[in-house]
């Protein structure tokens, strides 16, 4: 199988690339956003044309919420225009597209999580931005599965785990909101899960994120925890917060379509939690 990436120098690309990399049978290039930029068409076709690949993982995405407020036309650019020339091409050429979505998809109202069939409702200009990227991929691209993952994080890159680490070790004061609940994804899960499901014939959407649920506060509780870090954190509301973009207070995201179709579902994300440390200390391979 040949697999060609895009944004293969983020958190979640550089992981796909070193899990696939192990796999037998599988030859993949990944390319980072300097290599490929994915809003200029010409670039898109020449990669494809000149791998031809058999399958596209999609990575690359602009996921600064916040500033997607302020910079719209940006968000909108990466995550539907780019999307929409990549999904064409891929049809066109009838290679399989894996594209990266997200819970914020979702408006966050539904306490008890959603499933691959409620209907999405997002809340910011990230959340819409990406739900019209899954549109354009479902009309223009056959072959395809839409992956919707919450809270990434992993050893490369900005990330919430990384934050709360170098915080805590620079002594600075630590405040995390209680009030919104969802997943925390370890990367390295999610490249084995897009292992497993590109090995089927499975199409369509799939949530793709680690079991269970927490709040932000619980979560970095929980890193410090894991890191063996005995130090305060204050929990507060969003509203203490005062982010420029919303976000939806539960984003659970539950894996209905693999439990029902019997595709293995992702551990705990304390298990994530616990294999992201062990990775990091380079002693579990």
């Amino acid at each position: 199988m040949n697999i060609v990436v895009s944004g293969a120098g983020g958190q979640l690309g550089r992981d796909v690339l070193e899990y696939f990399r192990g796999e037998k049978g599988i030859f993949i290039t990944g390319f980072s956003r300097q290599e490929w930029d994915v809003t200029d068409s010409g670039c898109t076709r020449q990669i494809l044309d000149g791998f031809q690949p058999d399958v596209v993982i999609h990575c690359a995405a602009y996921t600064r919420v916040d500033e997607s407020e302020l910079k719209p036309r940006s968000a909108y650019l990466v995550n539907v225009d780019a999307t929409r020339q990549i999904a064409r091409e891929c049809g066109e050429r009838k290679i399989r597209l894996v594209y990266i979505s997200t819970d914020y998809v979702f408006d966050g109202k539904n306490r008890a999580g959603y499933t691959e069939l409620d209907p999405p409702h997002p809340v910011n200009q990230y959340g819409r931005t990406k739900r019209l990227g899954e549109k354009w991929v479902q009309k223009c691209c056959p072959d395809h599965l839409i992956l919707r993952t919450s809270w990434l994080y992993g050893k490369y890159g900005h990330n919430f785990v990384h934050t709360i680490l170098e915080k805590a070790k620079q002594k600075e004061a630590l405040s995390v909101v209680t009030d919104q609940v969802g997943t925390p994804t370890y990367t390295r899960h999610l490249a084995k899960q897009i292992g497993i499901l590109i090995k089927t014939d499975a199409k369509g959407v799939f949530h793709t994120a680690n079991g269970g649920s927490c709040s932000w506060y619980q979560f970095a509780k929980t890193i410090l925890d894991f890191a063996g870090l005995n130090y305060p954190v204050q929990a507060i509301s969003s509203s203490q917060l005062q982010r420029r973009a919303r976000r939806p207070a539960c984003s659970i995201l539950l894996p209905a379509r693999s439990i029902a179709e019997g595709y293995p579902v992702m551990p705990h994300w304390k298990v994530g939690l616990r294999d992201f440390f062990r990775d990091l200390r380079g002693d579990g391979g």
